[in-house]
């Protein structure tokens, strides 16, 4: 990477940790996805339940994997289940010792934003799980809410739609349109202005680009 985007991308992150800290949340910062999932590993404890919200980061850094290999109690829908066991799953998440997933768009002033289908990874966000992990590669990094917005609606929702095969209009346009469909992803618009009371929250940020 050029060494100007490099510092560029690196001032960013640091300016954004600094506004997490101050809104009470435990930021940690890793050099990649290899660092930021060893990071994650560390903070959750054997013995643990550990639930994820649905995250292509997540996929990416295999971390689902990593600890199912350790024997770690996964709380997750089984692949091909019926959608009333696949949401009775979701509902149990919402239980776990642990709730790991990445955000859509953090903002430079320290916030975390989801926009969500069903409402259970925002949900397990904000309450629920004693221990929450948080992480985003330096791609989510936007200066404000209405940025956020726009990052999701231009970006994140289309990929999203797309990945899952919806047919809403924004997996044809690669734009969302606002659209009525009962497939439509973007049901729930949430903002954590600062850490939750109550809960071990942990932000891990990177400055590799990955996710939507």
């Amino acid at each position: 990477m050029d060494e100007n985007l490099s510092w560029q991308r690196g001032a960013v992150m640091l300016k954004t940790a600094e506004s997490l800290k101050k809104n009470n949340y435990t930021v940690h910062i890793a050099e990649d996805l290899k660092s930021a999932a060893e990071l994650a590993l560390d903070l959750i404890k054997e013995g643990e339940s550990v639930a994820f919200g649905g995250s292509q980061t997540i996929k990416e850094m295999g971390l689902q994997e990593m600890l199912a290999a350790r024997g770690q109690n996964i709380i997750a829908p089984k692949p091909g289940a019926a959608f009333e066991e696949s949401i009775k799953a979701r509902r149990r998440a919402l239980t776990a010792d642990v709730y790991i997933a990445s955000p859509n768009a953090v903002t430079f002033d320290g916030k975390l934003v989801f926009m969500d289908k069903i409402g259970n990874r925002a949900a397990g966000m904000m309450f629920g799980p004693g221990k929450v992990i948080a992480i985003a590669g330096s791609n989510k990094l936007v200066h404000d809410e209405k940025g956020a917005r726009e990052r999701i609606e231009t970006l994140a929702g289309p990929a999203n739609a797309k990945r899952l095969a919806l047919g809403t209009p924004c997996a044809k346009t690669g734009v969302c349109s606002d659209c009525d469909s009962s497939a439509r992803i973007c049901n729930v618009f949430a903002t954590l202005l600062k850490k939750p009371s109550y809960v071990e929250y942990h932000v891990i940020l990177t400055p590799v680009e990955t996710g939507y």
